[in-house]
């Protein structure tokens, strides 16, 4: 059957807000940090919310799908998604946050807000924690509770301000996580995105392309995979399972540089170079969500880490998620801005895995669902790639499980 629907379709990269119910709570913290972020509710929009750092300023308004558990539901039903896996939104983990008891303060606060979308619909959401990296005692008490609160796991930034996820400091954390059986689940934040040197910080402005976001968020991803296998934390934790966002970043296209690279100039890797790289994904616990944003690319994931290591991913609500913000009538989003193209991409979550032929048979019908792409490139006509019946049931549900611990 065209398209392919799985009997489940877990989305393993969604982001959650505080809830405004915690804007006073959270207030002490916020004269303290000039980064620390609170969501005040909005004065005329009720079913919007403001961002508000600590300095007062309003950074933007978000809709209420960020912490409304019924909202996020209602958008399930319509994706056909049956459970989201909730993670903080990146900026809220308070790795800037040099007081332990404060940085362990505000993570309880974040955990206790997301449990409360787990507690009121247990069947559709499965929660991932904040923990205080910089605080590995403290972290692994964040840790130990959450799990005894039922989280499946935790979501940490790809550095730890500007510390890289192989200091030694941080492997006790990684070595919690493994022994109660907890997932890791890394996103990009800080670092290239938000460089501190002057002429780099000027290239990597967002009124740039939006920059940090589209090129320094995969190469954070690929700088936290290259600290964690050449500073061997997947090799000396095997069984950790460790979940890349956005397909992995830059990552899996940079796979033979990393590896070859050792190979050539072993003197610059010292023991780190006896481990393959190649072997290391097929025997410690890789795993990368199927946000890339373009069919080839997850068909090279599939040759890279196997579908059984590829979980869908959507990065709901946000726009830059496989969420269509262009309504297909209007051609227009909720800020007014026109579509770029003249028809929407009409996306929504498990997009490209659902949509994409299981043989030529399907080749015509899917192309309908990529009008956005050119049928030909430089040799002429070109196919869609093909996934399997098998590997797509791995991406819509059976890998989110794995992952997991489920």
């Amino acid at each position: 059957m065209y398209p392919f629907k799985a009997p489940e379709k877990w989305d393993v990269h969604t982001h959650t807000t505080l809830s405004p119910d915690t804007y006073h709570l959270l207030e002490k913290y916020a004269s303290s940090y000039a980064d620390f972020v609170r969501v005040r509710a909005h004065a005329v929009k009720p079913c919007c919310a403001q961002l508000v750092n600590g300095k007062g300023e309003v950074l933007r308004v978000i809709e209420d799908d960020a912490y409304n558990p019924t909202t996020r539901v209602a958008a399930c039903k319509q994706s056909g998604v049956t459970v989201q896996v909730l993670s903080p939104t990146p900026m809220m983990i308070p790795d800037f946050v040099d007081n332990e008891t404060h940085a362990s303060d505000i993570c309880k606060i974040l955990n206790d807000d997301n449990l409360r979308l787990v507690e009121k619909f247990p069947e559709r959401f499965v929660a991932l924690g904040a923990v205080p990296m910089r605080h590995p005692k403290r972290a692994i008490q964040e840790l130990q509770r959450l799990k005894a609160l039922g989280a499946r796991g935790v979501e940490i930034n790809s550095n730890i301000d500007g510390k890289d996820l192989d200091s030694e400091e941080f492997f006790p954390v990684f070595e919690a996580a493994n022994d109660l059986d907890m997932g890791i689940f890394i996103h990009p934040w800080g670092g290239f995105m938000f460089p501190r040197e002057t002429k780099l910080a000027g290239r990597m402005k967002a009124t740039r392309n939006w920059r940090p976001w589209l090129t320094a968020m995969p190469l954070e991803t690929a700088l936290a995979f290259d600290s964690l296998t050449r500073g061997q934390v997947h090799q000396r934790l095997p069984g950790l399972r460790v979940l890349y966002a956005h397909g992995g970043g830059a990552f899996p296209t940079l796979l033979g540089r990393l590896e070859h690279g050792s190979y050539c100039r072993p003197d610059l890797f010292g023991e780190s170079c006896k481990q393959n790289l190649w072997n290391t994904i097929e025997e410690c616990g890789v795993f990368s969500d199927t946000l890339t944003h373009n069919p080839w690319a997850l068909k090279m994931l599939t040759e890279v880490l196997g579908s059984s290591r590829m979980a869908l991913g959507s990065d709901y609500p946000y726009p830059l998620g496989e969420v269509d913000p262009f309504d297909a009538k209007t051609l227009e989003d909720p800020k007014q801005n026109k579509c770029p193209y003249s028809q929407t991409k009409n996306i929504y979550p498990g997009h490209m895995t659902e949509h994409l032929p299981t043989g030529p048979a399907d080749q015509d019908k899917a192309w309908e669902h990529f009008n956005w792409l050119p049928r030909s490139n430089a040799d002429g006509e070109r196919e869609l790639p093909t996934l399997s019946e098998t590997q797509k049931e791995n991406i819509l549900y059976k890998t989110a499980k794995r992952w997991l611990g489920l």
